[in-house]
């Protein structure tokens, strides 16, 4: 019992005890037995080292804590504490925490335990630092003391005016500076912008004097505030802003004035350049009183303003004109010239403003009608004889019937206009034929345009599917009336008003836009005069004069009838699917030109007014409007005629053209051209097709010539072939040739086709393309020899 009495002793009297020294009193299996009981019996707390050999109370823990703490300077981080005590983390951790709870002079920041003594420490180095640079930022002071910026705030909140003498920045809360800073700075910004005698730009100033943007900005308006600066601040509170000093404001304000005395106008630009930013702006607030009017580059004061409305009323009371150009000053510009006139013409109704600039008095335009009256009867007696269908048209909208027309045409039997027509075709259908120009010559040239523009890589493709569209085309118009072309009579354009009206006495000064401003504002009721005159002397003629229109329909028909069926031999040479594609290709261009005519005669007859592509060019859209405007019982055939185009039968096509030529609607004869007419017109067809391939140069359009001539010479039948379709003649001609000559067509085409190939493809060389072109030269003569030379052998005549 004397030895537990003895440890009982040592464990009160100790808080921490190495096991060496219990041992020279008890044995080492005793002492660990010992302290083992006194912890069940929780006499005494203790913790053992992280060796095992020491343990030590919680209370001997604080205290070696806190004299470690002390021992460097009041800021210990933990990890280097439990090295220190060699006792695990985790009780060094909880008796931390317990120990920052109980003594409010204690703080554990990111694991470090902080005292009282360091934060005074610390409020010292701060201040310190403060007074040497005169401010601080709180992000400077976390970088060099490694403290979070929480922690450096909090204690320069707590010795702000006691340990640390400073302030800390209104706009910055992390700026602290010290009264001496601020007097410095404001000295500073004083003596630089003193110096300052133009518009300066505020951020290089305040970077050379290296001051805080708000503080800066701060102490700048205080000292405009309080005049020790004379200017202002343009601008917001940034860099971007500029400095104004007064001595410049004064003298820009100055020359401002003086300018505008002196000329009556200020020009925004001019503005600009001395440094005001909104001179529209600065000139409403600078000339509150004054009566401006704002233009888009410049503003005029009321004595330019005046002067212009003077120049205007005096043009305009005299009927004279006035360019009020030449009265401003030349820096305003078109647009402003244009606005300000506007701005005086506000009420004024019998002005005419032509180039933005020229005024002129609307007795110009009712002084210069009279200079057309002997035109107007002139071209009215001409149009009334060349144009009778839109005469009738107009005559009939404006109210009159059929039965008037009649009368007024000299029609005495009580019969319509249209029924007229038709016993006047009837009468010359007997000696009607068709002219060699519809045949043969006219369809050569069209056919030769309309290839060269398929030179370029589609002359063997449907950009020959044309090429005939012109042939009777072309004759048709040689000889066609040109009726329908417009719906209403044209008078003069205004180009040629503009011209009669140049050479009027009292216009020989006028400016050419004044002129034409003029010319535009006759042009519509000279116009209407001019078809009224017109329509009053075509009601006075007796309607002789559209009996030749009559012939010239009868003509054209008879024309295109002969051509059709003609090229319908030449296709039925051939067998599917090439028939079937020239069937096509004809139905396309001659059978086009044909129901084209028929359409418009049947137009013309019933007074519809035509459309201004109405000719024998119709596009099938613009013949389809025109079917649908003409009468109920007329729509039906021609709408068929019109299907049949698109389809593949000649025989439907000639039916719906038989119907429709008969006396049921046009009353017109259509005959074939007997064994001698057909012969001269195939003789003038093959004569045509040979001298344009004299004059050929393009290899492409040489063989399509060549093919087309050797056909008709070895069948003795025209052919209307489109260039896509070159190879399968020249298949069909091959036993009809020698085998020499279709060797030297044959090589052409093969020519013509790999320089097609060439073109379209984009990784080609121009040597390659010279190449080809090249040896398509040197056939190009043996080609022409071919297709001129050749002749129809007796074994072939016998065949055929």
């Amino acid at each position: 019992m004397a030895d537990w009495e003895e440890v009982r002793k040592l464990a009160a009297d100790f808080q921490k005890v190495q096991l060496s020294t219990a041992k020279q009193k008890l044995s080492e299996r005793n002492v660990i037995e010992l302290v083992t009981k006194l912890v069940e019996l929780r006499m005494i707390d203790v913790l053992y080292t992280s060796d095992g050999k020491t343990y030590l109370t919680q209370q001997q823990l604080s205290k070696e804590i806190k004299d470690e703490l002390i021992v460097h300077g009041g800021r210990i981080n933990l990890v280097d504490l439990q090295q220190l005590l060699n006792v695990d983390y985790s009780h060094v951790e909880a008796r931390v925490n317990d120990m920052v709870k109980r003594d409010g002079h204690l703080t554990l920041v990111l694991g470090q335990l902080i005292s009282k003594t360091y934060r005074d420490h610390l409020a010292e180095e701060i201040n310190d630092l403060l007074q040497e640079k005169g401010h601080v930022t709180i992000v400077g002071l976390t970088q060099t003391h490694d403290l979070p910026a929480d922690f450096i705030r909090e204690v320069i909140d707590d010795y702000l005016g006691k340990k640390i003498t400073g302030q800390i920045d209104n706009y910055d809360k992390d700026v602290i500076f010290t009264d001496a800073f601020v007097a410095r700075m404001r000295a500073q910004i004083r003596g630089a912008f003193s110096a300052v005698t133009v518009p300066t730009s505020i951020g290089p100033i305040r970077q050379a004097i290296g001051c805080k943007e708000h503080l800066f900005h701060t102490i700048l308006e205080d000292l405009i505030s309080s005049r020790r600066l004379a200017g202002s601040v343009s601008g917001s509170r940034q860099d971007k802003s500029q400095f104004l000093p007064e001595i410049y404001t004064r003298a820009q304000s100055e020359w401002i004035d003086s300018f505008y005395k002196q000329n009556g106008y200020l020009e925004y630009d001019a503005l600009t350049r001395l440094g005001i930013s909104d001179p529209k702006g600065y000139i409403k607030k600078r000339f509150k009183t004054e009566q401006l009017v704002y233009l888009t580059s410049c503003c005029v004061g009321p004595g330019i303003s005046e002067q212009v409305q003077y120049s205007v009323d005096e043009a305009l009371s005299t009927g004279s004109w006035v360019d009020i150009k030449t009265v401003l000053p030349s820096i305003l510009s078109e647009k402003d010239v244009s606005e300000l006139l506007a701005s005086c013409l506000k009420t004024r109704s019998n002005a005419i403003v032509c180039g933005s600039t020229i005024v002129g008095s609307d007795k110009l335009v009712s002084e210069s009608t009279e200079a057309f009256t002997e035109i107007m009867t002139q071209r009215a007696e001409a149009a009334s004889k060349a144009q009778p269908a839109v005469l009738s048209n107009d005559v009939k909208q404006a109210g009159g019937d059929k039965s008037s027309h009649s009368k007024v045409a000299g029609l005495d039997d009580g019969s319509s206009a249209r029924e007229d027509k038709r016993d006047q075709r009837r009468k010359k259908a007997a000696t009607a034929g068709s002219s060699k120009k519809e045949g043969t010559g006219g369809r050569e040239v069209k056919m030769k345009s309309t290839k060269k523009k398929g030179g370029r890589g589609r002359d063997m493709d449907d950009g020959s599917d044309e090429e005939a569209a012109g042939p009777t085309a072309g004759s048709s118009t040689a000889n066609g009336p040109g009726k329908g072309k417009q719906q209403d009579l044209k008078f003069l354009t205004v180009a040629e008003i503009e011209e009669i009206l140049s050479k009027q006495t009292h216009l020989q000064d006028c400016p050419r836009e004044l002129l034409s401003e003029i010319a535009s504002k006759l042009h519509r009721p000279l116009t209407r005069q001019y078809q009224e005159v017109a329509k009053s002397i075509f009601l006075k003629g007796s309607g002789a004069d559209r009996k030749k229109t009559a012939q010239e329909v009868q003509d054209k028909v008879n024309g295109l009838w002969t051509n059709a069926h003609l090229f319908e031999k030449g296709l039925k040479m051939f067998e599917e699917p090439t028939q079937g594609s020239l069937t096509k290709h004809l139905l396309k261009t001659v059978c086009s030109d044909l129901a084209n005519t028929i359409v418009i005669a049947l137009a013309s007859d019933n007074m519809v007014s035509l459309p201004s592509e109405a000719d024998e060019q119709l596009t099938p859209e613009a013949r389809l409007r025109l079917i649908g405007t003409l009468p109920r019982q007329i729509q039906e055939p021609l709408s068929k005629l019109h299907s049949s185009l698109n389809g593949a039968s000649l025989e439907e096509f000639f039916q719906h053209i038989e119907l429709l030529c008969g006396p049921a609607y046009l009353g017109l004869l259509l005959k074939k051209a007997d064994k001698k007419k057909e012969r001269q017109l195939v003789f003038n067809h093959r004569h045509s097709l040979s001298e344009q391939l004299k004059s050929e140069r393009d290899a492409a359009m040489t063989l399509h010539l060549a093919v087309v001539l050797l056909f008709q010479t070895l069948t003795q039948c025209m052919l209307h072939c489109p260039g896509r379709l070159v190879p399968a003649v020249l298949a069909h001609l091959g036993s009809l040739m020698e085998a020499e000559a279709l060797a030297d067509l044959t090589a052409m085409q093969d020519l013509v086709v790999q320089l097609m190939k060439l073109k379209a493809d984009p990784i080609n060389t121009d040597e390659e393309e010279a190449e080809v072109t090249a040896q398509m030269d040197g056939l190009l003569d043996k080609v022409k020899a071919v297709a001129l030379n050749t002749r129809k052998s007796a074994a072939t005549s016998e065949d055929h």
